[in-house]
């Protein structure tokens, strides 16, 4: 059988997430214009005429026949036990930009022929894929006032011309398969793949393919711009959540700030700390750097660039939040300290239980909050993270590509060892060894 079906809807910058800025639309069309116009209010990297990247992931995503035999998807399904999902907001992004480019290209169906000596690949009916998500509950939407409880509350639909109307049925074993692990080789002339029910996803090789560029991939292309792309593709929030965080971004935000004269800190800790026991939670998972390293490292910045003004604080953690805040008011009177004003700090960031950790706060509250404090962060140009949270990390990646400040330096004071951290240390993927 088929998920359950949702009505085609055609594109419309008035459910997306362009440039947008009270601002801009009476001033001029210039985007870098309009984004230095948005320092307190709210901007994002327009994929409907930013062009670039972005605009390449949204034409593969929005074919213009959806009926077409040609057109194929990749249908992203939630966990067996999606309502006990505790995915927090970047864990979601991180599986659906991975599912992003297994989409894009048809997970390497690109050059299996060529570099693995497989039966599939470009030859076989190989090429993009259009991801679509099915229409199961997605924990942090329960209650959603603002449309269906699934991904589609929060953010633009992955494709606004194709829906589950139009794929194959899941049942229709000519036309589709599914995978039941996520390594799991398929004929790439089926016309949908439907993913595992598994947390992890494939990981895919060559992020360029798609792209049409000559050259080898990302031996000769930005690995770090690709990736911001796919996380800024993902986050396009729709229009109530635009207006959400332009109100929010606009009573936080000095309207003097320079991002160039600011520092970010944005602490994970709660359910990210061994420790951490809340009902629906997920578990602590790693020992959080001690609140003193992120002071030190504020010190390490402004030693290096004494013309730092700022530092914006963010935490869903209320409580370490306010214990940072005393000593570095204490230690560093001279920075102007700037909050998300009104942020819920849930004290976690799991996803199944949002609503019931802090009284009278909805779920729609809570992402509000965080995604908030995501934009903020954008307007630094020294970032503290730990990149053994994916969502500091997250921020960095994003901040280096998008965000407010001439250049980007960051001090990772809990690091990992993987790609992506390195990305949002260094902005490329120098490994350290054995990591």
């Amino acid at each position: 059988m088929k998920p359950r079906r949702r009505r085609r809807r055609p594109p419309s910058s008035s459910s997306s997430s362009s440039s947008y800025s009270s601002s801009s639309s009476s001033s001029t069309s210039n985007p870098l214009l309009i984004k230095a116009l948005s320092i307190n209010s709210y901007w994002w990297p327009s994929a409907e005429v930013g062009g670039g990247l972005l605009g390449r992931i949204r034409s593969l995503q929005n074919p213009p026949d959806c009926k077409s035999q040609s057109t194929k998807f990749f249908v992203w399904r939630s966990l067996r036990d999606n309502e006990a999902d505790t995915r927090g907001l970047s864990a979601w992004a991180h599986a659906g930009t991975s599912h992003l480019f297994h989409a894009l290209t048809d997970g390497d169906g690109y050059d299996v022929v060529d570099h693995r000596g497989g039966e599939y690949g470009a030859g076989a009916g190989g090429g993009p894929r259009v991801l679509l998500t099915d229409d199961r509950l997605w924990p942090m939407a329960r209650g959603c006032p603002h449309g269906p409880p699934t991904r589609e509350c929060y953010f633009v639909p992955l494709s606004e011309t194709c829906t589950l109307d139009d794929v194959d049925d899941i049942n229709d074993h000519e036309r589709s398969i599914v995978l039941n692990d996520t390594n799991d080789e398929y004929d790439r002339s089926l016309r949908t793949v439907y993913s595992s029910e598994k947390i992890w996803y494939r990981v895919t090789h060559d992020r360029y393919g798609w792209t049409n560029l000559p050259g080898h991939g990302e031996r000769d292309h930005s690995v770090l711009n690709v990736v911001a792309a796919s996380f800024a593709y993902y986050f396009r929030p729709r229009r109530w959540l635009i207006d959400s965080i332009d109100e929010r971004l606009r009573i936080s935000i000095p309207s003097d700030l320079n991002p160039d004269r600011t520092i970010g800190v944005p602490i994970r800790r709660s359910d990210k700390c061994h420790g951490h026991n809340i009902t629906g939670s997920a578990k602590g998972e790693l020992n959080c750097p001690p609140l003193r390293s992120y002071l030190d490292a504020v010190r390490h910045f402004v030693d290096h660039d004494p013309s730092i003004e700022n530092v914006i604080v963010t935490s869903e953690d209320r409580y370490a939040c306010d214990e940072f805040l005393s000593v570095l008011r204490h230690e560093m009177p001279e920075l102007r300290v700037v909050l998300n004003v009104g942020d819920v700090q849930q004290g976690t960031g799991s996803g199944t239980r949002l609503e019931s950790y802090v009284e009278g706060a909805s779920n729609a509250d809570v992402v509000t909050s965080a995604l908030s404090s995501m934009h903020m962060q954008l307007r630094a140009r020294y970032l503290v993270v730990t990149s053994k949270s994916t969502w500091t990390a997250t921020i960095a990646v994003l901040a280096r590509v998008y965000g407010f400040a001439s250049e980007v330096t960051v001090i990772d004071i809990g690091r990992n060892k993987n790609t992506f951290s390195a990305l949002s240390r260094s902005g490329c993927t120098n490994r350290e060894k054995g990591g």
